[in-house]
C-alpha cells in the first residue's frame, strides 16, 4: 500500500520579512512535486525563500519544479548533505541562488531589493 505524499513530506509557509519563506520536510519525490509546485504557484510580489534543510530525498521531478523560473525573486538554501550533493551535479547554481542558510539567503535577497 502507497503512503500519501503529505505523510512524507511537508510544506510549511511563514514570513520573514519582506521575505516568504517555504520550509521542506522529508522526501521530495514525483508524488511530493505537485505539492511544491502548488505552493510555489501562490507567488506574489515578496522575495521568496525555499528552505531545503529539512529534505531527506529529491528526486528529478522535484528538481524540476524547483528550478523552474519565478516572477518573484527567490533564492534556495541548501545546507551541505545528500541534497546539496545532487544540486550540485545538476549545476542548480547557474538557475538560482543558492545559500547555506537562511540568514544568508534573506540578507541576499534583501540586499538585492534595494
Amino acid at each position: 500500500m502507497a503512503v500519501p505524499a503529505e505523510d512524507v513530506f511537508s510544506v510549511t509557509s511563514s514570513t520573514r520579512a519582506p521575505c516568504r519563506v517555504l520550509s521542506l520536510r522529508g522526501e521530495l519525490d514525483e508524488l511530493a512535486a505537485p505539492v511544491l509546485d502548488d505552493a510555489l504557484g501562490e507567488e506574489d510580489e515578496q522575495p521568496l525563500i525555499v528552505d531545503l534543510s529539512g529534505l531527506d530525498f529529491i528526486c528529478s521531478a522535484g528538481i524540476h519544479v524547483l528550478l523552474r523560473a519565478r516572477r518573484v525573486r527567490s533564492a534556495i538554501v541548501c545546507p551541505p548533505g545528500n541534497v546539496a550533493r545532487v544540486l550540485g551535479l545538476v549545476r542548480a547554481e547557474k538557475v538560482a541562488l543558492l545559500f547555506d542558510d537562511v540568514d544568508a539567503a534573506h540578507d541576499a535577497l534583501c540586499a538585492s531589493a534595494v
